[in-house]
C-alpha cells in the first residue's frame, strides 16, 4: 500500500507588471539560476516570513495559522 501524497492547493492569477520591472526580475532570476516563477514565489514567501500579517489567516479547514 502506497502512502498518500499530500498535494498543496495552488491558485493562479494574472500579474501585470511594467516592462522595466519584468526585465529586472528576469535578470535577477538568471543571476540566481532560477526561473522567473520560482524567484517571484520565493521573494513573496520570504517577505511574508519577515512581516507576518497582523491578522490570522485561516486554513481551508478553518484553523488559524
Amino acid at each position: 500500500m502506497q502512502a498518500a501524497k499530500s498535494k498543496k492547493i495552488t491558485k493562479t492569477f494574472p500579474l501585470e507588471i511594467e516592462d522595466d520591472l519584468h526585465k529586472q526580475l528576469k535578470m535577477k532570476a538568471i543571476e540566481e539560476d532560477k526561473t522567473l516563477h520560482s524567484l517571484i514565489i520565493e521573494t513573496l514567501s520570504t517577505r511574508l516570513q519577515e512581516e507576518p500579517p497582523a491578522y490570522g489567516v485561516r486554513s481551508q479547514k478553518g484553523e488559524r495559522q
